[in-house]
């Protein structure tokens, strides 16, 4: 199987595709790169275009997340900097970590990645459309669409339904068990003794007289 590697892509048009943690570059860490791989790829590097599309068995490894799919295009930045446009379609499949560190996954017929820096503070956004779903070991989540914030591990959801692996009930029980029973059925029922019962009396009435 032929790949075309996004390295290509720097060579040729003078690239660096680096990721960046709230718009400020490491300065001792070694760079973090984006790298995509497909069977194919079309370059457009016309003037104000700067495009790839990859077709393919189409994989693509960020800092933040791993995709896979069939198609996908990318907006190239003309100098030094993030992809910070990406739509990527046909049996998406994202792998990421929730805020818990979990592993999870996302899925959909269509996946639009959007990257950005506002007032020094990154967004890496992706929105799933198209049977999108979310799914870790507590839940499976659906709905349309589904919108990943990656940077700050966030998910919203619109007309969502989700599925829990444990339930509320059983959740509860676990935590807040009843106390054990002490006379279970079919077994000897003894009521509780008295400690308070009136003294036996002692000062009988006199015989009466003959």
């Amino acid at each position: 199987m032929k790949k075309t590697c996004a390295w290509a892509i720097i060579i040729m048009c003078g690239l660096v595709v680096r990721a960046q943690t709230n718009g400020v570059a490491a300065t001792n860490a070694a760079p973090r790169e984006t790298v995509i791989t497909s069977d194919s790829v079309d370059l457009d590097l016309g003037a104000g275009r700067h495009q790839a599309v990859y077709y393919g068995h189409v994989r693509m490894d960020d800092p933040q997340m791993k995709l896979a799919c069939e198609w996908l295009v990318a907006d190239l930045p003309q100098s030094g900097g993030h992809i910070n446009h990406i739509v990527a379609e046909t049996n998406v499949v994202i792998d990421f970590t929730d805020e818990r560190g979990q592993p999870t996954r996302a899925t959909s017929d269509k996946a639009v990645y959007l990257f950005a820096v506002t007032t020094g503070v990154t967004n890496k956004i992706v929105t799933l459309t198209g049977h999108a779903q979310v799914e870790n070991a507590q839940m499976t989540e659906t709905g349309e669409p589904i919108i990943l914030d990656l940077l700050n591990k966030k998910m919203h959801a619109d007309n969502e339904k989700m599925i829990l692996r444990q339930t509320l009930e059983s959740a509860a029980a676990e935590t807040n068990g009843p106390p054990a029973n002490n006379n279970p059925p079919g077994g000897t029922h003894r009521p509780p003794t008295e400690t308070n019962s009136p003294p036996a009396a002692t000062n009988t009435l006199p015989n009466a007289e003959k």
